[in-house]
């Protein structure tokens, strides 16, 4: 059965794609734009990548959520919603109900759980959610460093310099935010020659 992948052009997801590619599953992405700072530059190399596969990208546009989460905050400017999973996820769920999918995947990682503490909770209950509703959702890769998904990627055919991950949504990635932080560490785990260019 064909399944969706929740989608953002980052390493893992984009790494994730590849990988199911090559083992020619059948799949979609789903990209959300929930009102994130990076959403146009993820969503420009988004629809590369998915030409590059071959694969149906389905964009979902709920940016006037992130205005209402952020309320005049400041501070958040580029990831307006803190627990977005809560938001994105349901959707996504929902979405694949109604259209026939019997799975979502998410390329959650080791990264992401240690940086998040509740993560793995949430996830647990959000796959409860999913149970009720007849979708499997599913984290295969929690587990994994973010290092091994990239190496894993690249051996699928994965061209990291087509991959978006800095917060700010410029042309050029940061290397300085959260995300570019993590990204230049995984290329240096990896021992892979870093293609990115930061600015």
């Amino acid at each position: 059965m064909k399944f969706l992948l929740l989608f953002s052009s980052g390493l893992d997801s984009s790494s994730v794609a590849y990988y199911y590619a090559k083992k020619s599953l059948d799949f979609d992405c789903l990209f959300i734009n929930y009102g994130q700072s990076s959403a146009r530059m993820q969503l420009k190399y988004g629809k590369i990548i998915c030409e590059k596969l071959k694969r149906r990208l389905i964009i979902i546009n709920a940016k006037n959520l992130g205005e209402a989460f952020v309320n005049n905050d400041w501070l958040r400017p580029h990831e307006p919603i803190i627990h977005r999973n809560l938001v994105i996820v349901p959707i996504a769920i929902a979405y694949a109900k109604q259209n026939g999918y019997e799975r979502v995947i998410m390329a959650t990682i080791k990264e992401d759980c240690e940086y998040e503490p509740n993560r793995r909770d949430v996830m647990e209950k959000l796959k409860e959610l999913g149970e009720i509703l007849g979708v499997r959702f599913e984290t295969p890769f929690v587990n994994f460093p973010k290092y091994l998904l990239l190496k894993i990627g690249i051996k699928s055919g994965l061209d990291p310099s087509l991959t978006y991950s800095c917060l700010l949504g410029h042309k050029y990635h940061c290397g300085k935010c959260s995300q570019c932080l993590k990204r230049i560490e995984a290329f240096k785990q990896a021992k892979i020659r870093d293609p990115t260019i930061y600015k």
